[in-house]
């Protein structure tokens, strides 16, 4: 599948517009009052409004466009938290033959940074599937539920002994901390499951986009389960994260069943809110 596993997405216009389709499930999260409170981060620049636009290559073929945004700030638990929302949606002409449609979304405490869920809607030529997790800390467990491509629909939990990341948010997190060539970073990871996820941090490279010429540092998932940010089936996945106090993910390449798919940063926005 062209564009499974990758790290982007390509953002929909608001939050919550996937429950607008009686056939996806909805996110218990969806809805949340706004934080009232200052929300202070460990992300350096951070802000409600952040948008990284990339362009989505095959080769030499543009295959779609792609977004990450901090959508809002909401309350949970009566803490502040972050809603990341992500999305990927293949272009015309790729689309008249492979169409892809997924969309991402998590929440992420906006000082540990830990999650307290997910949600996934993938569609990808005539593979589908949708499910949302919630992180119960307090309880010690994780639940959701899950939609297979025949809209069957079944409940799932498990137990949570410590706080973790979906996929999504721990790309932010990997922004909120120090960063060098050399070094091993790990993180507690669930995909309805838990896991360990462990990347590996290469050498410095400057690398150019539409963007501008960064020095980056060059980033590899070692460890993998499904997911935005995981190598997977043997194939690599390549970040390259910029050496400086955005850390952004300025480029990504992953490998799949016929040469590579290449996502460039084109632009950074903040959108008033």
């Amino acid at each position: 599948m062209v564009f499974k596993g990758l790290l982007l997405a390509l953002l929909l216009p608001a939050a919550g517009l996937a429950g607008s389709n009686k056939d996806l499930l909805i996110h218990p999260f969806w809805g949340l009052p706004a934080s009232t409170a200052a929300v202070t981060s460990q992300l350096p620049g951070l802000v409600v409004g952040e948008t990284l636009e990339y362009d989505i290559h095959w080769g030499v073929i543009q295959v779609g466009k792609a977004y990450l945004r901090i959508y809002e700030a909401v309350e949970i638990s009566s803490r502040p938290a972050w809603h990341i929302v992500s999305d990927a949606k293949s272009g015309a002409f790729i689309a008249n033959f492979y169409k892809v449609d997924d969309r991402n979304e998590a929440w992420m405490d906006a000082q540990d940074l830990h999650s307290y869920g997910y949600y996934k809607k993938i569609s990808e030529g005539k593979h589908f599937f949708n499910e949302w997790v919630v992180f119960d800390n307090p309880a010690g467990k994780y639940y959701g539920t899950k939609m297979n491509r025949k809209r069957q629909v079944s409940n799932f939990e498990g137990v949570l002994d410590k706080p973790v990341n979906d996929v999504l948010s721990a790309v932010y997190r990997l922004r909120a901390m120090t960063l060098e060539p050399g070094k091993a970073i790990e993180m507690d990871v669930n995909t309805k499951r838990n896991w360990r996820l462990s990347v590996k941090a290469g050498k410095r490279e400057k690398m150019k986009t539409d963007f501008g010429k960064k020095k980056c540092i060059l980033f590899e998932p070692m460890v993998g389960d499904e997911g935005l940010f995981v190598a997977k089936a043997g194939r690599r996945m390549l970040v390259w994260i910029t050496d400086d106090e955005l850390k952004l993910p300025m480029v990504l390449k992953a490998e799949i069943f016929i040469g590579s798919i290449t996502a460039r940063l084109v632009r950074r926005t903040i959108e008033a809110r």
